[in-house]
């Protein structure tokens, strides 16, 4: 039995539901995402994200690998063409432009990622990860995450720096929705390793009301992706991502550990 649908509005009932043929890759600046295309690539990200962290916390702990090998079979079209048909009645009296779209597995994920990434911009990131986590798991409980430092299902996250430190992520704020300090934190870390620390901000939207997106590469790999209403925010959001992610391999430089990256923080703030 899965959960209730998270209903959408406005343009971003129509965009999702609207098959992507039919609007040929257009950008629309007078909407906060733009396309169809844009959701799904959020979608795809913040669902990955939750289901890795789900995975993540669980106990006993999973070997990398074995979290790998979870995480993609989770993530399989299969699932998600499982999952759209439990959906199947409500989705097919709204899918437009396209026959079996619901049929095809690559459709069928394309349209399950964008509706992710238009729960999360629409309803945040936590509802979001309410709703996939009963998906995942229907009888667990679902984790919180950036907003709600006191009831995470994973101890305060702590850096271990070249020299002995205990210098760990400060206390959230409420309005950024990432901890305060953390892109001082990221870059002094990065600096006592001995990594290079790359930003590339661009801004798309009218000039009245821009979204900036801020990448953050760590040694000319990309870890962190922040988007915001200015570049201030999206650099943070970008910083805390990279953060969690250099954590989550232990500050190495390797390539080969599976991607742990929040993208989840990217939902506009």
């Amino acid at each position: 039995m899965v959960p209730p649908l998270p209903p959408l509005y406005g343009d971003l009932m129509l965009d999702v539901f609207t098959h992507r043929a039919l609007t040929q890759g257009v950008i629309n600046d007078h909407t906060p995402h733009g396309n169809s295309d844009r959701l799904a690539q959020l979608g795809k990200s913040v669902l990955n994200t939750i289901v890795t962290y789900i995975l993540f916390a669980e106990r006993p702990m999973l070997s990398g690998e074995e979290l790998k090998t979870k995480q993609e079979k989770i993530l399989s079209d299969e699932s998600m063409v499982a999952w759209l048909t439990e959906y199947n009645t409500e989705l097919k009296k709204r899918v437009r432009g396209a026959k079996g779209v619901l049929d095809d597995p690559e459709e069928a994920s394309f349209l399950f990622n964008s509706y992710v990434g238009a729960v999360c911009l629409q309803d945040g990131l936590q509802a979001t990860t309410d709703w996939v986590s009963k998906l995942v798991k229907p009888e667990g409980q679902a984790p919180a995450l950036v907003d709600d430092p006191q009831n995470n299902i994973l101890p305060t996250a702590r850096v271990s720096p070249v020299s002995p430190t205990s210098a760990s992520l400060p206390t959230p704020s409420q309005t950024a929705g990432v901890p305060q300090g953390t892109l001082a934190l990221f870059n002094q870390t990065c600096h006592q390793r001995g990594f290079s620390v790359e930003w590339i901000a661009s801004a798309n939207g009218p000039q009245h009301d821009p979204r900036w997106e801020v990448k953050c590469k760590v040694n000319d790999i990309e870890r962190g992706f922040g988007l915001g209403r200015n570049q201030k925010i999206a650099k943070e959001l970008a910083a805390y991502e990279a953060y969690l992610y250099m954590q989550s391999i232990s500050w190495t430089s390797g390539t080969d550990c599976v991607d742990l990256r929040p993208v989840l923080v990217s939902c506009i703030y």
